[in-house]
């Protein structure tokens, strides 16, 4: 007897920006490069989300305008919500953004409203940024009964906090799924190395796991 596919997420990495193509790059909020711009049209999905969540950053919400052209449009088809806790964890000065006043006036489709006036986050620390990953993940989790395909544009640094594994690449796409409860008092499962700190990090209580597509023979065995 088949089961019901569960909700998914899709972790995107944004596309190449000028920092990350000019290192020491010294202003705020750089966005895409021509590469990033060009290679952000042709990042591919497993199915099309009803959800689209993204960081406030110039650099991750041009790759959703490009990822999803539709967004361009004020009366587009899909949600999209900007989720300033997917900022990047690093206070370099690329990682600072814009006012909410600079936001609105630049991508004036979306709605900024839980961002703050002012630029003014706290400065990164391990522990914050491993709760604002925790925030995040309970709060998706709280949307699964409405969306079944999610798809979350952040960023290299906050992603290696959220979810487990090797470091992403520019335009990497990762899809995952909630961990079942038993998944999720494995210790092997919710506990793991930081890939950037390489320090043993909780990636729970709420999990992440990779989602791997099923193989013929297993599709067959469910059914049987």
């Amino acid at each position: 007897m088949s089961s019901s596919a569960p909700p998914l997420i899709h972790v995107i990495r944004h596309g190449e920006a000028l920092h990350n193509a000019q290192r020491g790059y010294p202003h705020r909020d750089p966005p895409l490069t021509e590469a990033g711009q060009n290679a952000t049209k042709g990042i591919k999905l497993t199915a099309s989300p009803d959800l689209v969540l993204i960081s406030p950053m110039t650099r991750t919400i041009q790759t959703a305008l490009n990822l999803f052209p539709e967004l361009e449009k004020s009366d587009f088809s899909i949600t999209a919500q900007i989720w300033p806790d997917l900022r990047e964890a690093n206070d370099a000065i690329c990682n600072k953004g814009l006012s909410r006043t600079e936001l609105k006036a630049k991508f004036p489709q979306f709605d900024f409203k839980e961002c703050n006036e002012e630029w003014d986050y706290p400065e990164h620390t391990d522990e914050d940024a491993t709760a604002r990953a925790e925030r995040v993940r309970v709060r998706l989790k709280g949307l699964l009964n409405s969306y079944k395909n999610i798809a979350v544009i952040t960023h290299r640094g906050f992603i290696s906090f959220l979810v487990k594994g090797r470091r992403f690449d520019v335009c990497e796409r990762r899809t995952y799924r909630f961990a079942t409860e038993k998944e999720e008092q494995d210790k092997g499962i919710r506990y793991g190395k930081h890939c950037e700190t390489l320090k043993e990090q909780d990636f729970g209580p709420t999990v992440l796991v990779l989602h791997k597509k099923k193989e013929a023979w297993e599709i067959a065995r469910d059914n049987f």
